[in-house]
């Protein structure tokens, strides 16, 4: 009986202590999105289109989009979108996780871009930083379009 004991307490106190993450909840809040700013949307809120890395960086970049540009996107591989399609490309800077060797988590955002597609095959290009102000200057609009548009969607099983 008191064996039992010994063995019950030890279970308790090992399950109290044992996985207790830095903090609370183990979420990755700097990653997030606390402060909309400018954005009308929470990006990371919308459907995952397709991530891409970029080792000469050490970033990501994940391509989101709103629910035209998901079917859209799950049905073609062309970067055509239908108007009203919304897609927003957010990059973060890459960290080293502490919970897992070699491997890599967001750290914080370094951009936002977000394109729309509008009647007339014309597009609206948006550069924000990390706080959702709209930056002004985006002197290669043109070609972060191309590669945004460009992104596949990822192929799941």
């Amino acid at each position: 009986m008191k064996h039992n004991l010994y063995i019950s307490l030890s279970i308790v106190v090992l399950s109290l202590f044992g996985c207790n993450p830095k903090n609370g909840l183990g979420l990755n809040e700097n990653a997030s999105i606390n402060n909309l700013g400018n954005l009308s949307e929470n990006p990371l809120l919308l459907k995952a289109i397709s991530a891409s890395i970029h080792q000469k960086d050490n970033s990501m970049t994940m391509l989101y989009g709103n629910d035209f540009a998901y079917n859209y996107a799950k049905m073609s591989s062309k970067d055509n979108y239908p108007t009203g399609s919304i897609l927003y490309g957010v990059t973060w800077q890459l960290q080293e996780d502490e919970q897992w060797f070699g491997a890599n988590i967001p750290e914080n955002i370094r951009k936002i871009e977000r394109i729309e597609f509008l009647d007339n095959n014309k597009i609206d290009y948006k550069r924000f930083d990390s706080k959702g102000v709209e930056e002004i200057n985006t002197d290669d609009a043109q070609e972060r379009i191309d590669q945004i548009k460009g992104m596949q969607m990822a192929v799941t099983p």
